[in-house]
């Protein structure tokens, strides 16, 4: 969906969802009327706003690099930190393009509205923007901020842990990021002009790079599935990957197929998915092992980014390795955890 507020789109799509046990059964059934249905399951939908405020452009100060601790809740990975009086933690999430604050926190600020969020199951409420004096997560710290707001609390019900906000890529843009969920944690690097590290970190030969897009403050990669290049965004907030239901049926049949449910957003909508496990993605050349992913419609999502989206990446993409990404070189690097230590 998206919103226009003067001349500023807000763009909102975060999904996050609890996967059972799986329940194996052929590929090509990718509609097969005999999959078995799961009873309804809980989705949070998350927002993806266009970043238009003016972030401190070296937050780690005189720091050459700098770790942030990850703590992980289910398929979530939280970074804790303080904004002004309060302390709580942060979902990182590369498909939020910016800060966006719990309202539950921060109803006291003077905010002015600018629309309303939504994702896949519809409308999830209004949103506003906000003023901030301070933010510090580890060694990073952000000044005089702008920042979204609106209410997180059906993230914070389901994990049972207090949610202040996401924090966005566009945070670090101005950072290599290197992203280690099996380590449980985020390493960040100053960079030049030309996107080389300062310090004397070394960070050797990648197993796999490709070409890494910014479109609409979002992380876009082209990946290959059943022979087909297709554009799928970065999200280290959702919990599964996900591939667009409109695909070829040459991309679909590669998926070996599971079950079907329903998705319940924060609202009353419902929307019928179904689940099962990827085999035949790869970049370029190199073949990734099989993943789990949900297959529903994200005509919505590719209609409010103005752009088509495949599909999106999450936790079970992440998890095949330590993804570097630097935006000054528009590249992604990744080293594969091997298979003996998987």
């Amino acid at each position: 969906m998206s919103y226009r507020v003067g001349s500023r789109s807000v763009k909102w799509l975060i999904l996050t969802v609890a996967l059972l046990s799986p329940i194996i059964f052929p590929a090509h059934e990718t509609f097969a009327t005999d999959i078995p249905r799961i009873p309804d399951q809980s989705v949070s939908h998350r927002i993806s706003f266009v970043a238009f405020n003016n972030y401190a452009s070296d937050p780690m100060g005189t720091l050459e690099s700098v770790v942030v601790p990850l703590k992980r809740v289910g398929k979530l990975f939280l970074i804790e930190a303080r904004v002004d009086d309060e302390t709580g933690n942060f979902v990182f999430d590369t498909g939020s393009s910016r800060l966006v604050l719990n309202k539950t926190y921060f109803r006291n600020y003077r905010a002015s509205e600018s629309g309303v969020s939504g994702g896949v199951t519809g409308n999830t409420g209004a949103v506003g923007h906000i003023r901030i004096k301070r933010v510090d997560i580890a060694n990073l710290g952000y000044d005089n901020l702008e920042a979204d707001v609106t209410n997180l609390g059906h993230i914070e019900n389901r994990r049972g842990v207090k949610i202040l906000g996401l924090f966005g890529f566009s945070m670090l843009k101005n950072l290599e990021v290197v992203i280690d969920l099996n380590h449980s944690e985020l390493r960040l690097f100053r960079i030049d002009k030309n996107g080389n590290r300062i310090s004397a970190s070394r960070r050797g030969k990648f197993d796999i790079i490709q070409k890494v897009e910014q479109l609409q403050d979002v992380l876009f990669v082209q990946a290959k599935i059943g022979g087909k290049v297709l554009d799928f965004c970065l999200d280290t907030g959702a919990e599964s990957n996900v591939l667009n239901s409109f695909s070829s049926k040459k991309v679909l049949s590669t998926v070996s197929i599971q079950r079907r449910s329903s998705l319940v957003g924060a609202g009353a909508t419902r929307v019928e998915v179904l689940y099962g496990v990827m085999n035949d993605f790869s970049f370029g050349e190199t073949q990734i092992g099989e993943m789990q992913t949900i297959i529903t419609s994200l005509e919505s999502m590719s209609e409010s980014y103005g752009v088509p989206i495949d599909g999106m990446l999450g936790y079970d993409f992440f998890c095949k390795g330590e993804v570097c990404i630097n935006m000054v070189k528009k590249e992604l690097g990744i080293w594969l955890v091997k298979k003996e230590a998987q």
